[in-house]
C-alpha cells in the first residue's frame, strides 16, 4: 500500500511538473501562470507607453490574442521568448525586442580602427572591439592620428546584441569620452526632440469615467550644438543592422545633411530613444522602447539612406565605403510625419459574446490589471499585492465555465482593490446576485442585520416586520454565511462601508422571486416572513419626510439626500430666520455641497480639499540604471466664491457609513465651511471615477484620484471622523428615533422635545 501511495504522489508531481497542452493544463502548471501574467503585463506596456500605439493603426489586441495560445503552448524558456517576440514583431520596432541572455561575449578581440588604401578610416565599434565598462566611458583615442588623416569616416555599428541588455549607453559614452562628438560638431546640429506618452489619469473607456482625465504627448526638446572650430568637415557613414545602438549625434548629423546611414537589413532606433527593460517569467528580458524622434520639420524615425539584404555582411560594408567615397550621388531619405496629437486605434469592447474566448477572457485581466497598475490612485493603500492577485486570477479565468464564473472571477479580482468605488457591472453579474428588492432595507447595528426602514409602509402594517427586527437568514442562507458569500465579490474601502454594501444588495434576487426572510424581533420570537422582489432602476431614498424644515428652538433640518440644485435659493429663503441648521449627509447628494458650502464660509480663499492625480510618464521596469517610482499632480480645491447674502447661523452635517464619495466631498466642503460633524466614520472612499469597458459587456470602475483632507491626512480607508461620535442602537432603532439627529439638535443647544417624523425618526 505505501509503495503504491508513493507511485501515485510521485505520477501526480511529474504530472504537475509537466509543460501544459492546453488551458486546464496551464491553470494548474504554475509556470505556465507566470508566463501569461508576464506576457500581460509586457501587453499593458507597450499598449500605454509604446508610442506608436498612439498613432500608427496597429491592433494590438489581435496581437495579443495571438500570442496566448502560443505561451500556453510553450515547453520552455525559448518556446516563451519566441512566442513573446511574435507578439512584438506587430509592433514592427527592431528597437523593441526580445533580448537573448544566453550569448556569451566573444573571446576574440579585433582593431578599433583601421584605414583604407584610400583613406576612408573604419571605426568598427562591437564588443569585439570596444570593452565594457570604465574603459569605454573614457573612451579609447588610439584613432585620433588616423582621423587627422582621413579624407571620410565609416562607423561600423552593427552586431550589438550582447550590448542590449548589459550596456545599452555604451556607444554614446564612447563617442562622448573618446572626443568623437567634438570632432563631428563641424556644422550647427540640432538633435532631434524625443516624445513620449503621458497620462493625468485614465481617458475613459466606458461611460461614466472622469472628462478631466486624458492623456497627451510629453515632447523633450533636442540639444543645439554648436560648431567648433577644431572640427574639419568630411563626409560620415554610419553601417548598422537591427542591433546597432548609434549614439545621439548620428541622428543629428543625418538631419543636417552632413551624414549617411546604411543598414544590414533594418535600422533601430534602439540607442536614439528611452526603452525599458522588462523582466518576464523565465528570466526572459525584454527591452520596449518609450519615446519616438521628432525632428524640427515635424517628421519621425530614423531612415536608412541605403539599405541591403540582411544577409549581405560585406556587401553592406562596400557600400558604406562606397558612400562615404561619393556621398553627393546619395539622396536623401523622406522620414514619415506623423500627427501632432494622438490619434490610437479605437478599442474594441468586445462586448459579445457574454462568455469570451480563453484568448479575450485574458485580455480582460489583462485590461484590468493595466488599468489598476497604472490609474489607481489608492494602490499603495491595498493590503494584497496587486501583482500576486493578477496572477491568481489568470487560472480562474482560464478555467471559467460560462459567463457567470467569467464575470465573478473578474469581479473577485477587483475586489481586492479595497476601494468602494471599485464596481464591476454587466448582465452576467446582474442575474447572478438579482436585481429585484424586497420592499425593505437593511443596516448593519450593533454587529447584526437589522430592518432599517420600509418604503413602503403597508409592509409593516401588513406583515408586522418592525424596524429592529434582526435578519436570521435570506432564502434559508444563514445571515453570517451569506454576507461572507457577497463580501468575496465586494470591493470596499472601509469595514463599515462594507457593511453598507452587503445590505444593499443581500437580499436581491431575479425579478418576480419571494424573499424569504427569517426574522427575530425584540421579544426573540422568530419567524419567516415572504415578500416580493420588485425591480428597481435606483435604489429608493432614505428618509421620507421633508426635504427641508425649521424644527423647535429655531433649528432648520435639510435631507441632502433629495435636495435638489434648483431647491438650495428656496430652502435659504425658507430657513433665513433658523439659528442653526442640520445639513442629513446619510446619503448620497445631488451635487449641491457646492452651492451650500460658500453660503455658510465667513471668508473667501478657503481650501476645502487636496487632491493627487497620478501623472503617468514610464511602465515598470528600468530604464538603464533607474526605475520610476511614482509621479503626481497634487493640488489644492477652495470653496466656490459667493457674493450674496449668507447664512450666519451654526450649521452641523449629519455623516455615517452611506456618506460616500461625492458625500464625503460635500461633507469636507461644508466642514471647510465651519460646520461640526456629527455620527460615525464615513465610508471613505473619494476620488474621481475612472471606468473602463472589459469584453463580455463588462464594466469595471475604480478611484482614479486621491482626495485628502487639506492639511494632507488621508480620507481613503478611513473616512471622515465625526466631532461628535454617535451610532444609532438596537433599542433606538426599536423605538423609532433617530439619534444621530438628537444628539446634533442637543450639540446646538435643543434639550426639549425631540423631532418625529424628521430624519430618520418616525
Amino acid at each position: 500500500m505505501g509503495t503504491s501511495l508513493l507511485t501515485i504522489a510521485w505520477a501526480l508531481a511529474l504530472i504537475g511538473s509537466l509543460p501544459p497542452r492546453n488551458a486546464m493544463d496551464c491553470a494548474r502548471h504554475a509556470p505556465c501562470i507566470e508566463r501569461l501574467a508576464g506576457l500581460g503585463r509586457l501587453w499593458a506596456a507597450a499598449k500605454y507607453f509604446h508610442p506608436w500605439l498612439a498613432w500608427r493603426n496597429i491592433d494590438w489586441d489581435a496581437a495579443l490574442l495571438a500570442a496566448v495560445p502560443r505561451v500556453i503552448e510553450a515547453r520552455d524558456a525559448r518556446e516563451y521568448a519566441v512566442a513573446v517576440q511574435r507578439m512584438l514583431d506587430a509592433l514592427g520596432d527592431p528597437a523593441t525586442r526580445v533580448l537573448d541572455v544566453t550569448q556569451i561575449r566573444p573571446a576574440s578581440v579585433a582593431p578599433l580602427a583601421r584605414m583604407t588604401a584610400d583613406n576612408v578610416l573604419v571605426i568598427t565599434v562591437n564588443p569585439r572591439t570596444l570593452p565594457e565598462g570604465r574603459e569605454a566611458a573614457s573612451g579609447p583615442t588610439s584613432f585620433i592620428p588616423q582621423w587627422l588623416q582621413a579624407e571620410a569616416v565609416v562607423f561600423d555599428l552593427r552586431g550589438h546584441d550582447l550590448w542590449q541588455l548589459r550596456a545599452p549607453a555604451i556607444v554614446g559614452m564612447f563617442f562622448q569620452g573618446s572626443g568623437l562628438n567634438q570632432l563631428l560638431q563641424f556644422a550647427p546640429l540640432r538633435a532631434p526632440a524625443h516624445r513620449s506618452r503621458i497620462y493625468s489619469g485614465l481617458p475613459p473607456s466606458a461611460p461614466g469615467g472622469s472628462i478631466f482625465y486624458h492623456a497627451a504627448w510629453y515632447v523633450r526638446d533636442g540639444t543645439v550644438l554648436e560648431p567648433r572650430p577644431s572640427s574639419r568637415s568630411k563626409p560620415i557613414v554610419f553601417l548598422v543592422d537591427d542591433s546597432s545602438l548609434l549614439p545621439p549625434i548620428a541622428a543629428a548629423l543625418q538631419a543636417a545633411g552632413h551624414a549617411w546611414i546604411v543598414a544590414q537589413g533594418s535600422v533601430s532606433e534602439g540607442g536614439l530613444v528611452e526603452r525599458h527593460r522588462l523582466t518576464l517569467a523565465d528570466g526572459v528580458q525584454v527591452l520596449l522602447r518609450t519615446s519616438e524622434l521628432l525632428y524640427e520639420d515635424g517628421s519621425t524615425g530614423l531612415v536608412p539612406d541605403l539599405t541591403l539584404p540582411k544577409q549581405a555582411s560585406e556587401e553592406a560594408l562596400q557600400a558604406a565605403l562606397e558612400l562615404a567615397r561619393r556621398p553627393a550621388h546619395a539622396g536623401r531619405p523622406e522620414r514619415e510625419k506623423p500627427p501632432p496629437w494622438s490619434a490610437p486605434r479605437p478599442e474594441s469592447a468586445y462586448a459579445q459574446p457574454e462568455y469570451p474566448s480563453l484568448a479575450v477572457r485574458l485580455l480582460a485581466g489583462f485590461r484590468l490589471w493595466a488599468a489598476v497598475r497604472y490609474f489607481f490612485a489608492y494602490r499603495r493603500l491595498m493590503t494584497r499585492d496587486w501583482d500576486a492577485v493578477f496572477v491568481e486570477a489568470i487560472p480562474r479565468l482560464l478555467q471559467a465555465a460560462d459567463a457567470r464564473e467569467y464575470a465573478l472571477a473578474i469581479a473577485e479580482m477587483t475586489a481586492h482593490l479595497g476601494d468602494t468605488h471599485a464596481v464591476v457591472t454587466g448582465r452576467a453579474l446582474a442575474d447572478c446576485f438579482g436585481t429585484a428588492a424586497p420592499p425593505v432595507r437593511t443596516r448593519i447595528v450593533e454587529g447584526k442585520p437589522v430592518v432599517w426602514r420600509f418604503p413602503d409602509g403597508r409592509v409593516e402594517r401588513e406583515t408586522g416586520l418592525s424596524s429592529g427586527d434582526e435578519i436570521l437568514a435570506v432564502d434559508g442562507e444563514p445571515a453570517d454565511q451569506r454576507i461572507r458569500r457577497l463580501t468575496r465579490y465586494l470591493s470596499a474601502s472601509t469595514p463599515q462601508s462594507l457593511d453598507a454594501l452587503v445590505m444593499e444588495r443581500w437580499l436581491d434576487g431575479p425579478p418576480g422571486t419571494t424573499a424569504e426572510l427569517t426574522v427575530s424581533d425584540a421579544a426573540g420570537r422568530i419567524r419567516t416572513l415572504r415578500l416580493p422582489r420588485r425591480s428597481q432602476t435606483r435604489r429608493p431614498p432614505w428618509r421620507s419626510g421633508p426635504i427641508w424644515t425649521l424644527l423647535a428652538g429655531g433649528i432648520g433640518y435639510v435631507d441632502l439626500e433629495r435636495l435638489t440644485p434648483q431647491k438650495v435659493e428656496e430652502m435659504f429663503h425658507s430657513l433665513r430666520s433658523a439659528r442653526a441648521i442640520v445639513f442629513d449627509l446619510r446619503g448620497y447628494p445631488q451635487g449641491t455641497g457646492w452651492l451650500i458650502a460658500p453660503r455658510l464660509a465667513a471668508r473667501p480663499g478657503i481650501v476645502a480639499a487636496r487632491f493627487r492625480r497620478p501623472l503617468v510618464l514610464f511602465p515598470e521596469g528600468r530604464a538603464g540604471d533607474v526605475e520610476t517610482l511614482d509621479a503626481a499632480w497634487e493640488f489644492y480645491q477652495y470653496l466656490p466664491e459667493f457674493e450674496g447674502e449668507k447664512f450666519r447661523g451654526d450649521a452641523v452635517v449629519l455623516i455615517d457609513e452611506r456618506t460616500l464619495s461625492q458625500a464625503e466631498h460635500a461633507a469636507l466642503f461644508l466642514r471647510a465651511a465651519g460646520a461640526r460633524l456629527v455620527g460615525s466614520a464615513s465610508a471613505g472612499a473619494n476620488g474621481d471615477v475612472t471606468r473602463l469597458a472589459l469584453p463580455g459587456g463588462l464594466s469595471v470602475s475604480f478611484s482614479g484620484q486621491e482626495v485628502l483632507l487639506p492639511d494632507g491626512s488621508q480620507l481613503q480607508r478611513v473616512g471622515l471622523r465625526p466631532d461628535l461620535e454617535v451610532k444609532p442602537s438596537l433599542e433606538g432603532v426599536r423605538a423609532g428615533r433617530d439619534e444621530v439627529l438628537d444628539a446634533a439638535l442637543e450639540m446646538l443647544g435643543l434639550t426639549g422635545p425631540r423631532a418625529r417624523g424628521v430624519g430618520e425618526a418616525r
